[in-house]
């Protein structure tokens, strides 16, 4: 799957909405894999997951394309869905903060 058109049609929405368990972002958060900062979670990083997710599921691993469409898809969602993938970083923050001051107490 080179064709950046053939890429965004082959997507399944429903799973990149609504975004992942909670869970799951945690544990994305706490792993050891290489990310800029583990201590915040926004909205579009979630979602950035899920359409990586996605297209890992269905055989497409060029990283350029995959952030590229999620761009894309980003844009063009619709402010609900926008909005439940920002609730969703609020909590995971909220998580994530709570975790770091439990550890610091400690």
């Amino acid at each position: 799957m080179n064709n950046f058109d053939t890429l965004l049609s082959s997507i399944n929405r429903n799973n990149i909405h609504p975004p992942p368990e909670i869970d799951e972002v945690l544990n994305l958060f706490n792993s050891n894999k290489p990310m800029r900062d583990h201590s915040r979670c926004h909205a579009y990083k979630i979602f950035r997951y899920s359409v990586t997710k996605e297209y890992k599921r269905i055989g497409e691993f060029n990283v350029t394309l995959i952030r590229k469409a999620a761009d894309h898809l980003w844009k063009n969602s619709t402010s609900h869905e926008n909005k439940l993938t920002h609730t969703s970083s609020l909590f995971i923050n909220d998580k994530i903060n709570s975790q770091c001051r439990l550890n610091f107490e400690e």
